[in-house]
């Protein structure tokens, strides 16, 4: 286990994983008006069932938060997922926490990220993969497919995982600088 998902609490760790193993469902019911805001909602539902537990009226804002427009790399995905879940978290606990500022966060880095991971993994990894592939399956080896599924997802696969846990962690600690000095104000 790495320092990253050592230093979050255990529940919150089977929470994450639980986030990270919903979000292969993103863009399972894709509509033109939201994109996969019904994937981002069914991966954040362990984090809204239990920071929310006993808050009805919050439960609902937090599911029509979690409702509204979300287009990113799918392997960015659950980074933007973990900061979320994190600013959740502050809202359950803190009454004055401006709950604006989670679809604020949501929405500025959805573009950026998209940018990043679609040049990265759809632009370069995919390519990369695919020639070594091709190169294979031209000397006749049968491997080829799986050695491209290889070369693409496991790298893909790491970063969606590992960007669940350091968006959580990241969340959290900004959220509590931002407050610290006053700037969410």
């Amino acid at each position: 286990m790495s320092n990253l998902t050592k230093s979050i609490p255990a529940d919150e760790r089977k929470m994450l994983r639980k986030a990270f193993w919903r979000s292969f469902t993103l863009y399972a019911a894709v509509s033109p008006a939201k994109q996969g805001a019904s994937g981002f909602c069914y991966s954040l539902m362990p984090f809204i069932d239990k920071f929310y537990k006993n808050d009805e009226e919050g439960k609902k804002a937090a599911l029509t938060r979690s409702m509204s427009y979300f287009n990113t790399t799918i392997t960015c995905s659950t980074f933007i997922m973990g900061l979320v879940a994190s600013m959740e978290k502050k809202n359950s606990e803190q009454k004055d926490f401006d709950a604006s500022s989670i679809n604020a966060v949501k929405s500025s880095l959805m573009g950026p990220l998209a940018g990043i991971g679609d040049s990265i993994f759809w632009g370069v990894l995919r390519v990369i993969a695919a020639g070594i592939a091709v190169g294979l399956g031209a000397s006749g080896n049968v491997l080829a497919p799986i050695v491209f599924l290889l070369l693409f997802n496991i790298p893909s696969i790491l970063v969606k995982y590992y960007g669940t846990f350091l968006g959580y962690k990241l969340g959290s600690e900004y959220i509590q600088k931002v407050y610290a000095s006053g700037l969410m104000n």
